[in-house]
């Protein structure tokens, strides 16, 4: 028997689309207003994005804004994608214009609006010029030529160039680049409330969440902190981040986030230098520190000594590997083995593998040897569900999870999981 995990998607390149960023860049921005480019069926992308994200928020106890900002199709047919869709594109802003009043109006462009090659950008000049009303455009199409962060980041890009304004700077307060769930997500709430136990106000979270009458005053931040830390999204918002301190001197942290205990406590050592509160972050870290130390205190007892094997399919880009060995070794749990899955090209596998020597001294194992292991150990560690009767599995995070609550999270996901009496097995989502 081989390890063999469900619904495994690799590719060399990405599969996401270009337009569902453009729209997440946008979504709870009042007063704007999304107009896809596209077919009518590709409206269902962003459907499904809401609906996930919105049962995800309920799953978890949260409160999250629930009304997003118009989204209109253009519903190109067989018809324009012969002859063209810029007229039809006219008419449905002409549309939006007369029915939702907005404020602005951005435009996300499909693989077919792509591939015929219609002039966007000056379909969007003319209703501009006709209607006052800013309307932009991005250059991606679709999965054609860009992917998610592509339109994210090009979105995001030009909404700081077109909107932002140099503003007197408010002591004591910070602005949020990026998503990670957003405002009431686990990440951001966590952050802000380090921020705020620190004495730092959090004004605002940029892009996406912010009114659009809001975004000419945001520079007004004393400075910028940037959410993620999966390398990708994580490079995109580092370049974001840098135009925003040259030409609205916004200065932010390089390169530092609260991932894990030390990269947490070394984020709240940096933000206090950002800041000017050396003294309140050094409190806050002792603190932290302190709430580590008594979620071991309850749960490295049943956790210690306990086996389990780690499986890894998410690529480098998208998934670290050592912040889970950090927290599998404060529980004192014995990571048996490090099993590669299917998915990997060999450029992304060598990749991962130096990534993990780098931070451990654990055997990289096969995918036999890895399903003996995972059959023996009493959990599995794992990036995508594991195909076998009997293993108890925790399923890793799809996005970084900030600070010391996220460890103490997985540590009674695992305590949990380790105490389950369901001898079937089962996963469990954290």
């Amino acid at each position: 028997m081989e390890l063999k995990a469900k619904r495994f998607i690799g590719k060399n390149k990405s599969c996401s689309c270009s337009m569902t960023g453009v729209w997440r860049a946008v979504t709870y921005c009042r007063g704007v207003v999304a107009v896809f480019h596209s077919p009518r069926a590709c409206a269902h992308i962003a459907r499904t994005m809401d609906v996930n994200s919105a049962f995800s928020t309920r799953a978890e106890g949260r409160r999250g804004k629930t009304e997003t900002i118009p989204l209109v199709s253009v519903q190109l047919s067989e018809r324009e994608s012969i002859f063209g869709g810029v007229d039809k594109l006219q008419q449905c802003l002409a549309y939006v214009v007369d029915t939702y009043h907005p404020e602005c109006i951005v435009i996300a462009n499909s693989c077919v609006a792509g591939v015929i090659g219609d002039d966007v950008e000056s379909a969007a000049r003319k209703v501009e010029t006709a209607y006052g009303i800013p309307v932009l455009t991005v250059g991606t199409f679709g999965f054609l030529d860009g992917e998610y962060y592509e339109g994210y980041l090009e979105m995001a890009t030009k909404l700081m160039d077109r909107f932002f304004r140099p503003c007197q700077k408010e002591p004591g307060t910070a602005m949020l680049l990026g998503d990670s769930g957003g405002p009431w997500g686990s990440y951001a709430r966590e952050v802000t409330q380090i921020l705020e136990r620190i004495g730092i106000r959090v004004i605002g979270q940029f892009p996406g969440f912010m009114p659009f009458r809001e975004l000419p005053d945001l520079p007004r931040a004393q400075a910028a902190i940037i959410l993620g830390g999966r390398r990708k999204p994580a490079d995109g918002l580092q370049r974001l981040a840098a135009t925003l301190e040259e030409r609205f001197d916004v200065p932010f942290v390089r390169d530092s986030y609260p991932i894990g205990a030390a990269g947490t406590f070394r984020w709240i050592r940096d933000m206090g230098r950002l800041f000017g509160k050396e003294a309140a972050a050094r409190d806050v870290e002792a603190a932290e520190r302190e709430r580590l130390h008594r979620a071991l205190e309850r749960y490295r007892p049943s956790t210690e000594g306990k086996t389990a094997v780690l499986c890894l399919g998410r690529w480098l880009r998208y998934f670290q590997p050592d912040t889970i060995l950090e927290t599998t070794s404060l529980l004192g749990l014995h990571v048996t083995g490090i099993s590669l899955l299917d998915g990997y090209t060999p450029a992304e596998r060598e990749k991962m593998e130096q990534a993990v020597r780098s931070c451990t001294t654990l055997p990289l194992v096969d995918r036999e040897t890895g399903a003996r292991l995972a059959g023996e150990a009493d959990i599995v560690l794992t990036t995508h569900e594991i195909q076998g009767r009997g293993l108890r599995q925790i399923f890793l995070p799809m996005l970084p999870q900030a600070g010391i609550g996220a460890m103490v999270r997985m540590m009674e996901a695992i305590y949990r999981t380790l105490c389950s009496r369901q001898a079937r097995g089962g996963i469990r989502y954290v």
